[in-house]
């Protein structure tokens, strides 16, 4: 059993955390301590609202009140915002209290006693309108580096580079905009020069880093460390316990990151065993802390804070700094100051999305490895092609069918069944689950999810091509009960990331609880047979649309425009600049110039190989952005496990030509109306009337106009609301839209 230190980030309590935070460092900090536990690891996830930097100054002055008001507010904002998504904090406290002040001034005294602090008198920026120091945050000007115009005292936050106020160009109070003054004022500083040479030799262990968060800390070693002011000229802070320092306060950057030590030593005291923190922290003691940050922190948790646990002595060392890039909206740094990101606040979003929605879009939008743009189409395309039509379809479709057929109970499978029969499902499990727990320990949390969706698209696959409604028992017996064991495997994977409905979908297979600490190796147990199953509801039922739904959430009825599907070729592929999982095509469509369509399937088809590729395209979908790069329009393709099938036109039928919606190319369709559609490719089966043909669905059948051949592979398109009966997509007799492989019947189009 592993021991874990978890240390999140500490929110500014000046306003409501937003999305850019949650995806960069808070979510990911999360799903890891989650997946921990359920190892059976022994884990300690810390953090809290910082409370004296000088945002919260800023906003109060803005709010005409109080910064101890702002900042006891919007703590109550956010603790309330991580309780309702999930977050599992063993401390989640604030930089006021008691036990972090004390230990605060604890520190800064041993390295004054250790020689790692000293006095320097320096100009300081003071602004003669206020008559006044101006602190980090009432400071801009031009950043040195990249020629940001805006950027603060003590911080670029276009390029991240952590600054000193003569460093900028220009320098004036943000409140007034007069030009800064600079006058001496006496500060301590952390000597980190003379902490070089064991920060190298530190940083030469740490081959396990990310290469963009280790390269950030080898360039400032290879520029060479100075002495850093750790004191402001302030008066709300922590107070520096030496006599004469009535107006200054420790600098928000070093009192925050003590606030790791501090909230250790006060979950010890809550918990009765005020000594209990040093098993996080003792050097000496088999413990692994991570630190879970942003873009713009690497400075200071990979130099800095290393530094201060260096000058002290006696402590462990950080294990990991998984930092991420990051969030963009509109192109630019997510920011709380910024009206147009006022959506993207996380107590906002909540009362739009589920949790466990919120949980999913950020594990697959966080920043691991470059800056990521936020796009709200996406997150609602993700509902409902990913968690409602993949996952949440299978697990409906397996216990509807166990509920209806086996009295709701877990079938028995044949009597010379075994886990890793001919079949290997048993085998695929455990090569799955051996893939994803090593993602999950090195931090790769995108990956995790990344292997567990192709279980769930193989599971589909699985399961479809089987058609156990089909079969006779004990066969189907067989499908089913292998089919519920898997489920079981998946919502383990997936409870760091979706807690709320791993928990529900043990629940509907008939377990008292969700997975609990220790269980994760028991996602390769099957569930046991003849066990009643829970009530049975959809897991990921689709949101009743209303005006006020969500941010870009429109009204979908009846008359909505009919789909409009062409034929095109690919004539240029590319990767995304900024997007893992995206391929930015170019389709000539027979119009003045080619279409520009970007589309999932960078996993699975390399951009060389797509090149004048037929393919089938939505063409009346709304033009959006997608991570910066424009789309107008959506490749159609049949899910076939863990690979989609693209669908190609009709032979003949010329790029640009209409295969169905021929009135519609002016009439545009939002993503949240092409999703009320069902689009399944079916097999015809007979030729009965004089009008039409019977299609297999795989698991239902319809009929369509028009006679077609039998074993004829089609696309039918149907709409409760006013297709009943399916429309295929044809552009003449026997010429249909068809994959380009084989797939089963039933498979679902997107």
């Amino acid at each position: 059993m592993a021991r874990i230190l978890v240390c999140v980030a500490w929110p500014y309590a000046n306003g409501p955390f937003h999305f850019g935070h949650l995806a960069g460092a808070y979510l990911p900090a999360d799903i890891f301590a989650r997946f921990h536990r359920l190892r059976g690891d022994e884990v300690l996830m810390v953090s809290g609202s910082d409370m004296h930097g000088t945002p919260i100054l800023v906003t109060a002055e803005k709010e005409r009140t109080t910064p101890a008001e702002v900042s006891e507010r919007y703590h109550e904002v956010n603790r309330s915002a991580f309780q309702r998504l999930g977050f599992t904090f063993d401390c989640f406290t604030t930089t006021r209290t008691v036990v972090h002040e004390k230990t605060v001034q604890e520190v800064f005294l041993t390295l004054l006693e250790h020689g790692f602090v000293a006095r320097r008198t320096e100009e300081g920026p003071y602004c003669p309108q206020h008559r006044r120091f101006l602190p980090d945050r009432y400071l801009v000007g031009t950043c040195p580096k990249c020629e940001f115009e805006s950027a603060r005292g003590d911080e670029c936050d276009r390029c991240g580079r952590p600054l000193e106020a003569r460093q900028l160009g220009n320098p004036r109070c943000l409140l007034c905009n007069t030009p800064a003054e600079f006058r001496p004022s006496e500060h301590f500083y952390l000597l980190l020069d003379q902490l070089q040479a064991p920060l190298t030799e530190y940083l030469g262990r740490q081959s396990h880093w990310r290469p963009g968060t280790r390269r950030v800390a080898e360039n400032f070693l290879t520029e060479g460390l100075h002495p850093t002011p750790i004191t402001r000229d302030l008066d709300w802070g922590v107070p520096i316990p030496l006599d004469g320092y009535d107006s200054k306060r420790f600098y928000v950057w070093f009192d925050a990151l003590i606030g790791y030590l501090s909230a250790s030593k006060e979950w010890a005291i809550r918990a009765g065993r005020p000594d209990a923190w040093r098993r996080y922290w003792a050097e000496g003691e088999v413990v692994r802390q991570y630190y879970f940050i942003g873009k713009d922190n690497k400075f200071h948790h990979t130099i800095l804070w290393p530094g201060v646990v260096l000058g002290l002595g006696g402590l462990a060392l950080p294990y990991d700094v998984p930092a991420n890039e990051w969030l963009l909206i509109g192109g630019k740094k997510a920011s709380k100051s910024r009206a147009t990101d006022a959506d993207a606040f996380i107590p906002s979003l909540l009362e739009h999305y589920s949790p466990d929605l919120i949980r999913f879009y950020g594990t697959l939008l966080a920043p691991q490895n470059h800056d990521t743009e936020l796009d709200w189409n996406e997150l609602h395309q993700i509902r409902d092609e990913v968690l409602a039509n993949q996952y949440g379809n299978l697990v409906q479709r397996t216990l509807v069918m166990t509920r209806d057929r086996y009295s709701g109970a877990v079938p028995t499978p044949p009597v010379d069944w075994t886990p890793d029969g001919s079949n290997g499902v048993g085998l695929r499990l455990r090569e799955a689950h051996a893939q994803i727990t090593s993602e999950f320990e090195a931090v790769h949390l995108k990956e995790a999810l990344d292997r567990t969706l192709d279980e769930v698209r193989e599971a589909n696959r699985r399961f479809h091509e089987a058609r156990p409604w089909q079969l006779a028992d004990p066969e189907r017996a067989r499908v089913v009960y292998e089919t519920l064991w898997t489920i079981r495997a998946l919502a383990t994977w997936l409870s760091p990331v979706l807690p709320f409905s791993s928990t529900e979908t043990y629940r509907m297979l008939g377990f008292a609880e969700g997975p609990s600490p220790g269980d994760w190796d028991r996602a390769l147990e099957p569930v046991p047979r003849g066990q009643a199953l829970g009530e049975v509801h959809p897991l990921f039922p689709k949101p009743v649309r209303t005006e006020s739904a969500a941010p870009t959430a429109r009204t979908s009825d009846a008359s909505s425009p009919p789909l409009a599907v062409r034929a095109g070729v690919i004539v240029r592929a590319e990767a995304h600049p900024t997007a893992d999982r995206l391929l930015v095509l170019e389709v000539e469509a027979g119009e003045s110039a080619p279409r520009s369509i970007v589309a999932g399937i960078r996993a699975f088809y390399a951009p060389d190989t797509l090149v004048g590729r037929r393919i089938v395209f939505l063409s009346n979908l709304a033009p959006r952005t997608i991570r910066g790069v424009p789309s107008q329009g959506m490749i159609l393709a049949a899910g076939a496990g863990i690979r989609p099938v693209l669908l190609e036109p009709p032979e003949g039928v010329a790029p640009g030509e209409f295969i169905e919606g021929r009135t519609s190319a002016d009439r545009s369709i939002t993503h949240e109306e092409f999703s009320s559609y069902n689009l399944l490719v079916g097999q015809v089966t007979d030729t009965p009337g004089s009008v039409g043909s019977t299609v297999d669905l795989g698991g239902g059948r319809c009929e369509i106009p028009g006679h077609w051949p039998v074993g004829t592979s089609v696309v039918v398109a149907r709409r409760p609301a006013d297709a009943p009966d399916g429309v295929v997509f044809a552009f003449g007799p026997l010429r249909a839209v068809r994959p380009s492989e084989p797939v089963s019947a039933g498979a679902v189009v997107r």
